[in-house]
């Protein structure tokens, strides 16, 4: 019983570290960030951030990875056939999990460096995916042929992602859903 109130405190604990962090990207450069505007931006001590961090850096790579985690779990059920290789499924699972996560998501692409950003591990996790389907739906591509299509598919969903977390309210889920869908259909065109 009392590991399960550790947990709960943990995942608060790291849930309100994410969440100031977010919000101090929002105001100032990464680079600029500290522990303590950290900490006091989340009503924690120090020493509390140090147990499970060892700098602004770290902090910011586990948030990073466990996003990936998560929506590399949320991608992979995507199991197409050449009978129904619509990703609509994949892509509603998807953009439910980024509307869950979107301010922290949101903040992380667009503070991302160059190369090793999230937003670069989510290009991989969805380039990865295509390689995937490729393969799944034996498309008679040549090499050079299939990895530019699937450079194409996973830039595209990344950027087409990217730009609607950073206009906000532009365009619906649903909508998105629609339009992703159809553009991977007609890159695909099986």
């Amino acid at each position: 019983m009392a590991a399960q109130k550790e947990d709960r405190r943990i995942r608060r604990t790291k849930r309100l570290l994410r969440q100031a962090l977010a919000e101090l990207m929002n105001e100032k450069e990464f680079k600029d960030i500290t522990v303590k505007e950290i900490t006091d931006r989340a009503d924690l001590n120090r020493g509390t951030f140090y147990f499970h961090y060892t700098d602004t850096y770290d902090l910011r790579e586990k948030i990073e990875n466990e996003l990936v985690h998560d929506f590399k779990e949320v991608i992979s059920s995507y199991s197409p056939t050449p009978e129904n290789y619509s990703a609509r499924h994949m892509l509603e699972q998807a953009i439910s999990y980024m509307e869950e996560q979107k301010f922290l998501i949101r903040t992380l692409f667009h503070n991302s460096g160059v190369g090793d950003g999230l937003q670069s591990k989510f290009t991989a996790v969805i380039e990865d995916m295509v390689t995937n389907v490729q393969t799944q739906l034996k498309l008679n591509d040549t090499g050079k042929q299939a990895k530019y299509i699937c450079r194409f598919c996973s830039s595209g969903i990344i950027g087409c992602l990217n730009m609607w977390l950073q206009e906000g309210e532009g365009m619906t889920g649903k909508t998105l859903v629609d339009c992703l869908d159809d553009m991977i259909n007609r890159a695909i065109a099986i």
